[in-house]
């Protein structure tokens, strides 16, 4: 059995099509819809899934075809691996690109689509982006296990050496269609975006724990 455990909104789908060698459709969320990256999703979580019922997980990969990669939102660090994974791919969110980059990318694809969020405006609109992108700011972190391999989600988005390296072949048609789906990713100005600005504000707010005050 081979695992590609990742939070979500940080590419599980693309991973997937990719190390399986399938192509999958876009799915209505952007995100890709690839069968095997959802059989061992037994939950999500808003910030990191790692209270899961382990028994519950391996019960979900039973009939799964063991020579494809498949997909899971729980962090698998705190679990026997057991003999029946062969492979971990873990997509963590350690460093502050990583977690940034999630955020935007939920931010695009799903929050500012939504009913709650279209609702509201001015400061109000600000607070709830502020403190939605709090949960954010928690690293899936990485595993130390033979079995398991460790990439940033960064390296991912910015398609370093590190990925290629992962991945051992050319999948430039899965990568450019990615890149063309989250383009708000590469934007020059991404840093300085209001996206950006409520991550760096609830950061602010977590790690002094007081109020961001706006001039």
């Amino acid at each position: 059995m081979k695992i590609v455990s990742f939070p979500h909104y940080t590419c599980g789908g693309l991973l997937c099509d990719i190390l399986n060698g399938t192509y999958s459709l876009i799915a209505p969320n952007g995100g890709i819809s690839s069968i095997n990256h959802s059989l061992g999703k037994i939950g999500d979580a808003n910030d990191i899934l790692m209270d899961f019922d382990p028994t519950t997980f391996f019960n979900a990969l039973v009939h799964v075809d063991k020579n494809k990669w498949i997909g899971t939102h729980c962090w698998l660090g705190s679990i026997d691996l057991g003999d029946n994974i062969s492979q971990v791919i873990n997509v963590t969110t350690e460093t502050y690109r990583s977690r940034l980059y999630r955020w935007i990318r939920v931010y695009h694809l799903h929050y500012i689509k939504s009913k709650p969020w279209q609702n509201l405006s001015g400061m109000s609109e600000i607070d709830k982006q502020r403190e939605t992108a709090k949960n954010y700011l928690k690293p899936f972190g990485k595993i130390s296990h033979p079995k398991v391999v460790n990439i940033e989600f960064s390296d991912v988005v910015e398609q370093s050496a590190s990925l290629k390296i992962l991945i051992g072949h050319d999948s430039e048609k899965h990568l450019s269609r990615w890149r063309e789906i989250n383009h708000w990713l590469y934007d020059v100005d991404l840093w300085t975006s209001s996206a950006a600005s409520r991550f760096h504000e609830a950061e602010y707010e977590q790690n002094l724990g007081q109020f961001y005050q706006y001039e």
